[in-house]
């Protein structure tokens, strides 16, 4: 079964990672800029050789054939005897212009000075203007039949000279029309080639994020759970990263606490010489204990028992010797007790048992049992003590513990003044209501 990329990535350090996707980003964009850079100016040098090629190709061509479109116009004109004006005509019509105006020269619209200044400049210019004329109708005389065969040529030569203009035109807007799909082409192939780069960089990125910050997500999440007071978090360890490494100390050091606040508990709670619970352990179990009697309605009893002679115990046989007793009598009445009691040692010499779901009666039944077997001990062994024991039951003597342990300490304190007066009374007996 094939690994994910993302754990194949959690095999190498965060800095092997680093350096790699660096590499693989870098290394095919710097390639891309570059062939980019090449591709554009190549095509830059393409574009001006293209406009060069077309500037010295066709311009010469179309400016001989203007040129020869002009000699050709003014041959044209040259030959032509309705191009020269009649002089005669046109300078007379001048003269009787001015003739007239002279006439009318009162007239208040147009001032006498100008009038007589544009007479002067035109007695002026009529010599020059006769003598320009008269050289034109001298040389269209003379050369009528030379302009003929020149205005042929001049014809033949602009056909000439505008084909191979059309032609030239045609092979430069060919090359150029190559040329501009050719770029097209390269430029298509940069585009999709920068796109697939950038999504392949995008998918590196995401996965190289994903390798680190899902085990970070993992430990931010376990922490959470153990500051809410979960037991047994733990993160899985894949890989032999940095971060593996994070998550297998996360991990050991999560069953190391614990196992140190389990310790912490189990002492805060359990007698360290009996090994039965504590005053808090026990006060706790019945608190618990009464809180599902009130949920369930089952009747629910407490035994408070007191070890007599046992002062007497620790002054002639020593508190080592106390010890002993105080963990015989625990011992002895654990294995009397069920499996769901609860028994703790609420002081020196004092214990209390709780019997969840026990009436009143089974209780008295169980405290007999107890009584019997501790007076059996003390008898065989004088170094054991004997017990008193009281019974409570809730609901009858209350639903709180302080009451059901009043309840039961003052039944435990009759059966000592019973004993102490020389009763009969023992343990086994049913208590003074």
């Amino acid at each position: 079964m094939g690994r994910s990329p993302e754990a194949l990535l959690r095999r190498l350090s965060v800095r092997q990672r680093m350096t790699a996707i660096i590499a693989l980003l870098l290394l095919p964009l710097a390639v891309l800029s570059a062939v980019s850079m090449m591709v554009l100016n190549e095509q830059e040098m393409a574009f001006r050789d293209s406009v060069e090629e077309s500037v010295h190709g066709l311009l010469p061509l179309t400016t001989l054939e203007h040129y020869l479109q002009q000699a050709l116009v003014d041959e044209l004109l040259a030959e032509s005897h309705d191009s020269v004006p009649d002089f005669a005509g046109l300078t007379q019509n001048v003269d009787n212009s001015f003739s007239s105006i002279q006439l009318g020269a009162n007239a208040k619209d147009v001032p006498k000075q100008v009038i007589d200044d544009a007479q002067k400049a035109w007695v002026q210019a009529r010599p020059s203007i006769r003598r320009l004329v008269e050289q034109v109708h001298a040389r269209h005389v003379s050369g009528a039949t030379a302009s003929a065969n020149t205005r042929i040529e001049l014809e033949r030569a602009i056909q000439d000279v505008s084909s191979a203009r059309a032609s030239l035109a045609g092979v430069l807007r060919a090359r150029y029309e190559h040329a501009a799909a050719q770029r097209s082409r390269q430029l298509h192939w940069l585009m999709w080639s920068w796109l697939i780069t950038l999504a392949v960089a995008a998918v590196l990125i995401v996965i190289f994020l994903r390798s680190l910050l899902r085990p970070l997500q993992a430990l931010t999440q376990a922490a959470r759970h153990i500051e809410e007071g979960q037991a047994g978090v733990r993160v899985d360890v894949d890989g032999r990263d940095e971060l593996a490494v994070l998550a297998e100390c996360f991990n050991r050091m999560t069953a190391s606490w614990e196992t140190t606040q389990g310790h912490l508990q189990t002492e805060a709670i359990k007698d360290p010489l009996t090994g039965v619970l504590n005053r808090r352990g026990i006060l706790s179990q019945l608190d618990a204990e009464l809180d599902l009697h009130r949920l369930r309605q089952q009747p629910l009893s407490v035994l408070a028992m007191d070890l007599d002679r046992f002062k007497f115990i620790n002054d002639h046989y020593g508190h080592s010797t106390g010890d002993r007793a105080l963990t015989w009598v625990a011992t002895t009445m654990r294995g009397l007790l069920r499996e769901h009691d609860h028994l703790g040692r609420h002081g020196g010499d004092e214990f209390i048992a709780v019997l969840p779901n026990t009436s009143h009666a089974a209780a008295l039944e169980i405290a007999a049992r107890i009584g019997q077997l501790v007076r059996e001990g003390a008898a065989r062994e004088a170094a054991y003590p004997e017990i008193t024991i009281g019974v409570a039951t809730a609901p009858d003597d209350g639903d709180l513990a302080a009451s059901l342990l009043e309840a039961a300490d003052a039944r435990l304190y009759t059966q000592k003044k019973h004993r102490h007066a020389g009763s009969p009374a023992s343990a086994t007996s049913p208590p003074t209501q």
